[in-house]
């Protein structure tokens, strides 16, 4: 009787494992891969003297330079698809980190952008970022998850 059921829990959990595979990919649907792939890169970004900035990179490689806003205004930008997108401040919450919240959700021409983190150790003219993620979601309610690090740095004031 015993070696039955371990037959049917074997056969069970063979089932469930099949289910679980590889995403068919005639559905339409977008893997966390191909997002982060059709994310791109930003260019160098430049912060007048005085300036604060929030930079943040991918956590896996290729590490790419994917999200910057500018301390004090309520815009970020985003390279989507081979094409860099202005992404508007809808919310903020967390704690003060610097000049910048913690979480903060952006609006995008395809969905919302969801950045959040925790600081890390501070450095010279800035602080790290660790165990942050950009949360992407789409119009359709899909979420994506972009694990990221970054630095929150200032450029120093002319004297």
């Amino acid at each position: 009787m015993q070696t039955l059921n371990a037959i049917g829990l074997v056969a069970a959990l063979a089932t469930l494992g099949a289910c679980a595979g590889t995403p068919d990919s005639s559905s339409g649907m977008t893997s966390a891969t191909e997002v982060i792939s059709n994310s791109g890169e930003l260019p160098s970004q430049t912060l007048a003297p005085g300036a604060c900035g929030l930079f943040l990179w991918t956590q896996s490689p290729p590490v790419r330079f994917v999200f910057f806003t500018e301390a004090g205004s309520d815009t970020a930008i985003m390279n989507v698809d081979g094409t860099e997108t202005p992404l508007q401040l809808t919310s903020t919450g967390g704690s003060l980190f610097g000049q910048f919240m913690t979480q903060m959700t952006y609006r995008s021409p395809t969905g919302n952008v969801g950045v959040s983190y925790q600081p890390g150790e501070q450095l010279d003219g800035g602080q790290r970022i660790r165990n942050g993620r950009l949360s992407l979601v789409g119009r359709d309610g899909w979420e994506t998850m972009i694990p990221v690090l970054g630095l929150s740095a200032c450029q120093p004031a002319e004297r």
